[in-house]
């Protein structure tokens, strides 16, 4: 028998899908209500509840083993995903559909889902202030950021198919990188995002490309990124791209990526400062490397003019 996902991450093995279903919402921290649909058997299969907390996301894998509907209340506060492993219908505000892709619940509405009793399916969670915490990490931290799920549907991803492949993969297979999930979560999610500076009052949209790109930039910070390698990596020509770093950050991708790093620098080495156990173990050419500006002496250039102090004085 195939071993089931999540399945290193054994939580609850129960006939009752109450309890499967108490199992689930400890861990994602999300309540939520199950109901069977079928008078209860003479012979009951049991459920299957696997799964933990993986960096700022919890996953669970769920298999009731009997048919049940599942009501979900509107998930404010809460970002869910779930990621069906066989068909699974789905109403929302009386529209009625059979999902198989991926989507996030609405912030709106509750959600009704009759899951696939034996294939089940992957229940990623996330705080919602966790994501946009992250999103203003890459757009500017003097931004408002919020994520707009409060439409009466399933929310539909970008690029549903890459992320069902991505979650499935890191919930069969062992070692994967839990920040692959958070990775594609933000991809999916980038049509949701919105954002305004200081005293404006409409939000502004960025183009749905633009979150990815940032999201890869600031996990490659040591690689040799060029504008040309970052828009493969986003599907978007390098014009295009480059006009969305203006547009909505207004800077060129050239300066972003050098800010990045510098920024990633200055954490760097005020962590060193802080641990001062570690004195004398890390030097300036290393947090240069570390961050993709191997020239030493232009690092110390580009640092001072930012930060207006040589990184070399934060060593001491």
């Amino acid at each position: 028998m195939t071993a089931r996902p999540l399945s290193a991450y054994p939580v609850e093995r129960a006939e009752d899908p109450s309890r499967l279903r108490d199992a689930v919402g400890d861990l994602i921290g999300y309540d939520h209500l199950v109901v069977t649909r079928e008078p209860v058997a003479a012979a009951r299969r049991h459920g299957v509840v696997n799964g933990g907390r993986f960096d700022e996301l919890s996953l669970v894998y769920v298999a009731y083993a009997t048919p049940v509907r599942v009501i979900a209340p509107a998930a404010a506060g809460h970002v869910v995903l779930v990621v069906p492993l066989g068909p699974m219908t789905v109403e929302v505000a009386g529209h009625r559909e059979t999902r198989t892709t991926p989507f996030v619940l609405s912030a709106a509405s509750d959600t009704t889902m009759l899951p696939d009793p034996d294939a089940g399916a992957l229940v990623g969670a996330v705080d919602l202030g966790t994501l946009v915490a992250l999103l203003r990490d890459l757009f500017g931290t003097e931004r408002e950021m919020t994520l707009d799920l409060s439409h009466r549907r399933p929310l539909d991803l970008n690029a549903a198919r890459a992320l069902h492949r991505t979650w499935h993969s890191f919930a069969t297979v062992q070692g994967g990188d839990p920040a692959d999930l958070v990775d594609t979560l933000l991809t999916g999610l980038s049509s949701f995002v919105r954002f305004r500076d200081g005293g404006a009052v409409d939000w502004a949209t960025p183009p749905p490309y633009l979150t990815p790109a940032l999201r890869h930039l600031h996990r490659h910070l040591a690689d040799p990124l060029t504008l040309a390698d970052l828009g493969d990596t986003v599907g978007i020509g390098t014009r295009q791209l480059q006009l969305a770093f203006r547009a909505h950050l207004g800077c060129t991708a050239q300066q972003y990526l050098r800010d990045a790093r510098l920024d990633r620098s200055w954490h760097l080495l005020q962590r060193h400062t802080a641990h001062s156990a570690a004195a004398g173990t890390l030097t300036v050419s290393a947090v240069a490397a570390e961050v993709g500006i191997p020239h030493t002496g232009r690092f110390a250039a580009y640092f001072a003019q930012r930060f207006r102090v040589l990184p070399s004085a934060l060593l001491h």
